[in-house]
């Protein structure tokens, strides 16, 4: 019995095949669809990917498996697309570019001194910068502010949903600053027919009641950074003088969670002495956070930041994390934890192949207090990625060499077969890892992301019997936690 399509080398498609959570699954790159398999259909995959395959496989499976399965393996893969008679055309990639996003970086000063920082630059020790990001004045003013929200209404063209994310520093200690740009955001909203969203990202320390109906009143999602339960949180989230910082937050984050109930996002930051993912998602569900997103400190072995020898532990932190989503979910229970839930969205409806990761430098930008651009936060002040500024207008060269940096235009992305669902990774972690944008950190957070696709199919292969109305918590799109520039991936669409 000889069942495979003529001619006697017929196309197979990219793919990856691999056992998760108990599913054994086969992605197909070239559909970008995935389906849990049976043992006889992972087996003739496994014999057609060998380097030089048998010539015939269906032979080989007869010692092990009836003619009829093998007859419905080698069906299904063709009804899948996964053997074909020619290959299919290479796609083509969106490469999106027009600013929606303006990121304003309010202050350089924060009343914190966290340990694993990336804004403390060349100021000496940690504890002792003035402020961050090198800088030499504090604060953005409000002319400088005015022009940049001009500037983002008229950038974006024909586009109608904008954003504007207050940063620092700490934005918080511009809580005036934030409230006249507010209101300028809304007259322009008024003079043109666009809406933009306003969100900013905070430590949480001056969540005062008046800050926290400040932003009710101004329409402002709000992020939190936290990182877990006290001792875990207390370790790199300190205040000026040493002292851990949780119990200082924690009023405030009660206060923002009662006017939010679920609705609140937050983010930890994850460091080789905190790698208790499942016990710190958990803690900050717990406290009331509608999303969670936990992100890796990368960056040269320092002590702090994760190195290739604590991926193992975070992977199977994630497969834990993963279970007890699965647990939730059949409990009519749920939590958001975003660099999950992030996948298991985009393997169950892809719509479009990610060209790359996020948006920075094609449709966000962050501006800086001197009125300089950057393609996001994490760039400030590095003055090769400076990108123009207000007054001599915006440089795009270095856009249009970002928008050519897909991950068909990557050495290494485009080897990988989760590179249209990943996008290629972050460009400031390629940078701070190997100098270079076009090299992604390959050692840590290209692991981390590939484990957590899989992850993130093998839940929804688990999940699929259940009604789509149970899970439409889990698939819903929700601005909330994708607003601040740390999710800056998703402000693509």
């Amino acid at each position: 019995m000889k069942d495979i399509p003529d001619p006697p080398d017929p196309h197979i498609a990219e793919h990856h095949l691999f056992s998760r959570l108990g599913k054994t699954i086969l992605f197909n790159c070239e559909t970008m669809l995935f389906y849990e398999v049976t043992p006889v259909v992972s087996d003739l995959v496994s014999l057609l990917s060998q380097e030089s395959p048998p010539e015939d496989p269906v032979r080989l499976l007869q010692a092990k498996y009836a003619e009829e399965e093998i007859k419905k393996a080698v069906y299904s893969l063709r009804q899948e697309q996964f053997l074909r008679d020619t290959a299919p055309p290479k796609p083509s990639l969106v490469k999106r570019r027009g600013i929606r996003h303006l990121e304003l970086m309010l202050t350089h000063e924060c009343n914190m001194r966290c340990r694993y920082c990336y804004g403390v630059q060349g100021d000496g020790d940690w504890q002792d910068a003035p402020y961050l990001y090198g800088a030499h004045s504090k604060g953005m003013s409000f002319e400088t502010a005015r022009l940049g929200v001009d500037f983002l209404f008229a950038a974006s063209g024909p586009q109608k949903k904008l954003s504007v994310i207050f940063f620092g520093g700490e934005p918080l200690l511009e809580l005036d600053l934030m409230g006249r740009i507010a209101r300028y955001v809304r007259q322009r909203e008024g003079e043109t027919g666009k809406t933009a969203r306003l969100s900013l990202s905070t430590n949480g320390l001056l969540l005062s009641a008046e800050a926290v109906a400040f932003c009710e009143r101004n329409r402002i999602s709000c992020q939190v950074s936290m990182d877990g339960e006290r001792e875990a949180h207390n370790r790199n989230r300190v205040l000026r003088n040493g002292s851990g910082s949780y119990d200082a937050i924690l009023p405030g984050v009660k206060r923002l969670l009662a006017a939010r109930p679920g609705n609140v996002s937050v983010r930890a930051t994850i460091t080789r002495a905190n790698l208790d993912l499942l016990h710190t998602v958990r803690h900050l569900h717990d406290l009331g956070f509608g999303s969670v997103h936990a992100e890796p400190a990368i960056g040269p072995p320092d002590g702090l930041n994760v190195t290739a020898d604590e991926v193992p532990i975070l992977q199977e932190q994630h497969e834990e994390v993963a279970r007890f989503l699965v647990r939730s979910a059949r409990e009519n229970r749920y939590f958001n934890y975003t660099n999950l839930v992030k996948f298991i969205r985009h393997t169950s409806e892809v719509k479009e192949r990610q060209a790359h990761y996020c948006g920075a430098a094609r449709t966000y930008l962050a501006l800086a207090q001197d009125g300089s651009f950057y393609p996001c936060h994490r760039f400030v002040g590095l003055e090769e990625y400076r990108m123009g500024d207000l007054r001599q207008g915006f440089d795009d060269r270095l856009q249009r060499t970002v928008l050519n940096l897909t991950v068909d235009a990557r050495p290494v992305c485009r080897e990988c077969w989760a590179r249209y669902l990943c996008g290629g990774g972050c460009w400031h972690h390629a940078l701070t890892t190997h100098g270079t944008l076009t090299t992604p950190d390959s050692e840590v957070s290209c692991l981390i992301t590939r484990h957590l696709v899989e992850c993130a199919m093998a839940v929804s292969s688990d999940l699929q019997e259940l009604a789509k109305t149970r899970l439409s918590r889990m698939y819903e799109t929700s601005s909330e936690p994708y607003l601040v520039a740390e999710h800056h991936q998703q402000l693509e669409d």
